[in-house]
């Protein structure tokens, strides 16, 4: 994976300008091209889980930070998960609160002004609100960490301990454990942050698979990562070194950054511009198909 880091060092080199302006320039370039991408297409890997809590009466609560457009919502009241329908505009949403009408028993779910309402109004707080839903991407903006190291970390387990330096801010930034062939150090691999707890825990995403790391200090690195896939996080920098070349009047350059480029997103939409990669679709008459999304061509 390419990190901020190692992207805008690529990028430095790419253009033969490693000036504090020109790196400057390439990031501006890079965060507004990955802006202009994501709006292109409904892509999979902008959707994550988010969660809330119902509160006691009332109706409506705040969305996660960094959801955008809501897809789909379940509520878990005690053991029984509830799956709501989506009201079809704001004025089937005002019609159903002519009258007030409380349960724990959720019918219909409505989002407006970055708050997502329940109706019949919640009776009781702490329901889990589980939210399927598209994310709102930070700017790339963060330099490589290599100052923490990981002092806790078992295979099979998502249990991170390291030893400072840990910020909520890192929610959704990714740790790797510096490849070593010594005990008490790590695979080379990286895994996404899922949660951060304090300044030395945290939670990941998915469970470690290398050497179990225990009472160690084994060097890591924690990167902000492009949220394109592993195969298309040189995508910004190609771009940005694109428009800088065009910026220096040198259309050899320019042109050759720019096939790239169009190889890149062609193969990027190929790959990913559809939503559903089931293995199987399914045309609502009980017919069944191989998923051409997932399907290439030799």
């Amino acid at each position: 994976m390419k990190s901020y880091t190692t992207i805008r060092n690529l990028y430095g080199v790419d253009t033969k300008n490693t000036s504090d302006a020109n790196l400057l320039f390439g990031d501006t370039m890079m965060n507004d091209w990955i802006r202009r991408l994501l709006a292109k297409a409904d892509w999979p890997f902008l959707h994550r889980l988010r969660t809330a809590s119902t509160v006691a009466a009332t109706t409506f609560v705040n969305l996660p930070y960094d959801v955008d457009q809501v897809d789909s919502v379940y509520v878990t009241v005690g053991t029984t998960r509830y799956s709501p329908n989506p009201a079809k505009s704001r004025k089937f949403w005002d019609k159903l609160h002519y009258s007030s009408s409380n349960s724990n028993t959720p019918e219909y779910w409505y989002v407006y002004n970055g708050q997502l309402g329940l109706w019949p109004t919640p009776v009781t707080a702490g329901s889990v609100i589980s939210i399927n839903a598209k994310i709102l991407v930070p700017d790339l903006a963060i330099a490589d960490i290599t100052t923490s190291t990981i002092t806790t970390l078992a295979n099979g387990s998502t249990a991170l301990t390291v030893s400072a330096g840990l910020t909520n801010q890192m929610t959704g930034f990714w740790i790797r454990p510096t490849l070593s062939t010594t005990d008490n150090t790590g695979d080379g691999r990286w895994y996404e942050i899922a949660s951060i707890t304090n300044a030395t825990t945290a939670t990941l995403v998915r469970a470690y698979g290398g050497n179990s790391i225990a009472t160690g200090t084994a060097a890591c690195t924690i990167s902000q990562m492009p949220v394109l896939p592993e195969s298309f996080q040189d995508l910004p920098e190609i771009y940005a070194a694109y428009r800088y070349w065009m910026k220096e009047d040198n259309n050899q350059k320019a042109e050759q950054f720019k096939s790239m480029l169009g190889e890149g997103i062609s193969s990027l939409f190929k790959a990913y511009s559809m939503s559903d990669l089931s293995c199987v679709l399914d045309d609502g008459e009980e017919h069944f198909m191989i998923n051409s999304n997932l399907t290439i061509s030799l």
